[in-house]
């Protein structure tokens, strides 16, 4: 009987997987709102109603309890053997034997949220060590391509190559080196950092503004300029300068959001620790603080303040801090302590819970960065010098070609005897080899900048900075040079 009425319950799963950061921020929670000392019910009730994939489970669960009438312990092995999510099979059998033992419910979460937290620092370790290799294989996928559309240009000129042959392998490279950047971000951590919400900082809104209007007027201008027939070296010099001011306040965005996530979780225990020695409420624990310890935060931590002096709802208070600061972490941790501290939990306790979260999430990130940075500039220096590179051999093949055309017409009959026969070289058709060069650097300009991106894990319109890097030193190489060469040849 019990098995029919778990088949039919689950038998349309609309369950997503779960990753580790969204089970290690849903354990957090609940084991911090379980410290409050709150019933059983509650607890299954607030961690059902979170946004993360883990809570549809718990929602059912607490279905089954509360619909059913089945205690907590058996909805959990009954939820349990129904799910395919291995995650969530083993935590709710775990819980099912905590429970039906008669073990304290804030006690098995808070143990779970520990052990969680460790496996999604391994987890996320692994990811990054994915990350690295497929680093490195980037950067050599990229270079072999950029050297299959080298190879086809000077072959040319001993053999002439069909025009479909040409296209062919420019697809090849550019598929190859964007599917390339597709399996880097699909081996990159997923996490989301920045909001970039019209409520968020003052980089964050004007980001937001720059790219509404700038993002439209660059498509026009660089569309214009082409019309009008101004070189493509100008026109992608232009683009670049014009997207560089977007990319720039939205890199120092996430710097901003860095230093943020930095200085909450301190913030955190500061507080807590304030209200628990002094027996105050949060918001005159809050008033004693020095908030000058908190650089980045200060402006932020200010306004809630005055929010809270003023009687306003302390809920709509933190909500208001967190869209502000614009920091994603930021937002689930005061989610993870209002909370707990509202239902009447002590802050001291709860402070340290969600400021460790918050400290593991920063400290898996700052590797991250590590590696990130490492990548960005050597791709920005493998970019410029493939760029020049690929320029570089598009013009000796085209001087050569000229040279031999102008050479042609004045070989004398008996020369033919004594030097090596003109016909064993091709006259390749350059205005196509021009165009699958300018096609190619400015794909791949466009892919680098993505493969950073992926790397980074920053918000989308960080993007612009590093395609604005891109295209600044392909519009170097387009205009510089083709004179070059011809000094030289």
């Amino acid at each position: 009987m019990l098995k029919r009425i778990s088949r039919d319950l689950f038998k349309r799963d609309g369950f997503q997987e779960v990753n580790g950061f969204d089970l290690f921020y849903q354990l957090t929670y609940m084991s911090a709102v379980a410290a409050s000392g709150i019933s059983r019910n509650r607890i299954f009730q607030l961690g059902s109603s979170l946004p993360r994939n883990p809570a549809a489970y718990f929602d059912r669960v607490n279905l089954l309890s509360q619909t059913l009438g089945y205690d907590y312990a058996r909805a959990c092995s009954l939820v349990g053997l129904a799910i395919k999510s291995e995650a969530m099979v083993s935590l709710l059998l775990r819980l099912s034997n905590a429970l039906a033992s008669g073990q304290p419910e804030h006690e098995f979460l808070s143990e779970e949220a520990g052990v969680q937290g460790q496996l999604y620092e391994k987890e996320y370790e692994r990811d990054l060590a994915s990350l690295t290799k497929w680093t490195d294989a980037y950067a050599a996928v990229t270079v072999s391509a950029s050297l299959m559309i080298i190879i086809n240009m000077t072959s040319s000129l001993i053999y002439p190559l069909g025009d479909g042959i040409l296209v062919g392998l420019v697809i090849t490279a550019a598929f190859t080196a964007g599917v390339t950047a597709w399996i880097l971000s699909r081996a990159a951590p997923k996490e989301k950092i920045d909001l970039f919400s019209k409520e968020g900082p003052w980089t964050q809104r004007t980001a937001l503004r720059m790219a509404l209007y700038l993002l439209p007027a660059i498509v026009v201008i660089g569309s214009l300029l082409l019309v009008l027939g101004v070189p493509i070296s100008v026109t992608t010099l232009v683009v670049a300068v014009l997207l560089f001011p977007l990319g720039l306040v939205s890199v120092l965005a996430g710097r901003e959001i860095d230093k943020k996530d930095r200085e909450f979780g301190p913030f955190l225990r500061s507080l807590g620790s304030m209200a628990v020695s002094t027996g105050a409420t949060i918001t005159e624990a809050l008033n004693r603080l020095d908030l000058s310890s908190f650089p980045t935060l200060e402006s932020d931590l200010k306004r809630l303040r005055n929010r809270l002096n003023a009687a306003i709802s302390p809920e709509l208070c933190w909500q208001k801090f967190a869209l502000e600061t614009g920091s994603k972490l930021i937002g689930e941790a005061v989610t993870i302590f209002n909370d707990a501290v509202k239902l009447g939990g002590d802050p001291d306790t709860i402070a340290f819970l969600t400021a460790d979260f918050s400290a593991r999430t920063i400290m898996l990130r700052a590797k991250r960065k590590v590696t990130a940075s490492t990548f960005t500039w050597l791709t920005v220096v493998m970019h410029g010098a493939v760029a020049t590179l690929m320029v570089l051999i598009l013009e000796i093949v085209h001087n050569f070609s000229e040279l031999m055309n102008a050479a042609m017409p004045t070989l004398e009959p008996g020369a033919e005897a004594v030097t090596v026969p003109m016909s064993v070289f091709n006259t390749p058709e350059i205005g196509l080899y021009r165009w699958m060069t300018i096609f190619m650097v400015l794909l791949l300009s466009l892919i680098n900048a993505g493969a950073i991106i992926a790397t980074d894990g920053g918000h989308r319109l960080k993007l612009t900075f590093y395609l604005s890097i891109m295209l600044f030193t392909s519009g170097l190489s387009f205009l510089l040079v083709p004179p070059l060469v011809e000094r030289i040849l």
